[in-house]
């Protein structure tokens, strides 16, 4: 075991330092090459002038900073990263080709990928990888279960390939990260038709988007992981990877999007409820002011299961981190005669210039059917978050209407020789999520008919820090609080802790 374990950390030792490898050669190429691309492309005076025209317009002006430029609002003395609405980098793969067989090699933003000649095929690779760390500060065996220490893992190890013809594209997705060991190590395999203009059609293992925060990319996350109220209303009839069929479409100022789900893969999910379960998620936006300094973002998202093998049912919340999956601060335990579960809540998101203001709120009700011995009310819990984010440097968080999310800042490729510091951002959020209800409730035989879960309220904020498009690292802190979960041996009476995360991550 011992053995087992040292090779296991030689491993993660040298997968990371091999990627950290690849972002400093690619880093350092791209510089020396963004130059070349400069100078050539400065000889186009015709473009520039039409640019300018355009931008002036606009009410914008722009700098070039040589691997490619800022826009500013016009009434700005200077245009830097510090306050530039758009950081726009040259592509450095364009032009980039190389012919294998019957097929062109490209590189799309840095994804290698591979294009007939009739432009009918398309074959691409992608991947992302996360390495987390964490630990608690200071020691806490509080009631004799110890919540101490710190550990690192790989929270994704995930491959994406993607094979379009013409309108469809089937993507597959093995992840060897930690949490996919129990899912046969497969994020997705679906098939999809983009046939109709803004619309995505999907069938087979995939990840529905059931709220504002679940719609974001793991790339893009304001936090190193989703409050507790968000995990818990997607593995309802979301997550990944989940048997799934349904549509997304967007237009100008809305997006909306149905999908009918099955049960979700692996074998933790072949009990209680959630086994041969159906169900469904639902969720709709609208984008009504979108302006160079504001947009604002209203939306409603609800999720339902219908079906399950059994009547039993259970939720619980970890410390908006996936660090120590087991050590569960709040939790229902096994709920009977749960007939159908479901959520429903509004979400809403406002920006102003570099700053980004966005919440959800969510309501879980369980529907349980009585049977002859005894009376069962119905259960309802409760959960939501409220985050702030600034873009320091760089390009702020900008609309991404076809997804409904704000997308994460942009910045020039790291060069501090040249003083290009790619883009940081500064996080903040406060979560609460509520697993008790009826707790004054008693049967007239005097037993509890209520559920005492108990109250988690996370404090959690953190810089985020992308030298490039290919690499983010995330540095955060967090402050937990949580009152007593009947029944649970880490947090019987309450509960409260720090602790400190952090993740590198790479990405194309």
């Amino acid at each position: 075991m011992c053995i087992y374990k040292e090779e296991k950390r030689k491993n993660d030792r040298f997968v990371i330092s091999y990627l950290i490898g690849i972002g400093v050669f690619i880093s350092c190429g791209n510089i020396s090459l963004a130059q070349n691309i400069t100078t050539t492309q400065t000889t186009k005076k015709t473009k520039k002038i039409s640019e300018a025209q355009q931008l002036s317009e606009l009410g914008e002006q722009k700098t070039d900073f040589g691997q490619g430029y800022y826009i500013c609002a016009e009434s700005e003395k200077t245009c830097t990263m510090w306050n530039a609405i758009k950081v726009v980098n040259l592509d450095l793969y364009k032009g980039k080709k190389y012919r294998i067989g019957g097929l062109d090699l490209t590189f799309p933003k840095g994804r290698p990928t591979l294009i007939s000649q009739d432009k009918r095929l398309k074959i691409s690779l992608g991947m992302v990888f996360n390495y987390d760390v964490g630990g608690f500060i200071g020691p806490d065996n509080k009631y004799g279960e110890n919540v101490a220490g710190s550990r690192g893992y790989i929270r994704r190890g995930r491959f994406t390939l993607g094979v379009q013809y013409d309108d469809f594209v089937l993507t597959v997705s093995p992840d060897y990260g930690e949490f996919f060991r129990g899912t046969y190590n497969l994020y997705e395999a679906n098939l999809a038709y983009k046939g109709f203009k803004n619309t995505n059609i999907v069938i087979g293992l995939y990840q529905p988007r059931s709220s504002m925060e679940d719609a974001e990319s793991s790339t893009g996350y304001e936090f190193m992981e989703r409050p507790a109220i968000v995990d818990a209303v997607r593995n309802i009839a979301g997550g990944e990877p989940r048997l799934t069929f349904g549509a997304q479409h967007y237009g100008k100022r809305y997006m909306i999007s149905a999908y009918i789900t099955g049960q979700r893969l692996g074998e933790a999910f072949q009990q209680n409820f959630t086994n041969n379960q159906i169900g469904g998620v639902f969720r709709a936006a609208v984008h009504p002011i979108a302006t160079r300094d504001i947009d604002l973002h209203l939306g409603m998202s609800s999720s339902f299961a219908l079906h399950g093998d059994n009547k039993k049912y259970g939720i619980s919340a970890r410390q908006d981190a996936q660090l120590w999956l087991s050590k569960q601060y709040i939790r229902t335990g096994t709920l009977q005669g749960v007939d159908n579960v479901w959520s429903m809540g509004p979400e809403v998101g406002f920006r102003w210039k570099r700053a980004v203001l966005q919440s959800e709120f969510y309501n879980i009700h369980l529907s349980r059917n009585s049977s002859y011995e005894e009376y069962r009310p119905n259960y309802n819990f409760k959960g939501w978050y409220i985050l702030s984010s600034y873009t320091i440097f760089g390009q702020p968080r900008t609309y991404n209407q076809a997804r409904a999310i704000f997308e994460p800042p942009k910045g020039p490729l790291f060069n501090p020789a040249a003083g290009y510091w790619g883009a940081l951002e500064w996080n903040a959020r406060f979560s609460q999520m509520d697993l008790d209800d009826r707790v004054h409730s008693y049967s007239s035989s005097g037993k509890f008919q209520g559920v005492q879960g108990g109250k988690q309220t996370m404090i959690t904020t953190g810089v985020n820090w992308s030298p490039s498009q290919h690499m983010r690292i995330m540095l955060e802190y967090h402050r937990v609080h949580a009152t007593g979960s009947k029944g649970n041996r880490y947090n019987l009476y309450g509960r409260k802790s720090d602790f400190i995360t952090s993740r590198l991550q790479f990405s194309f």
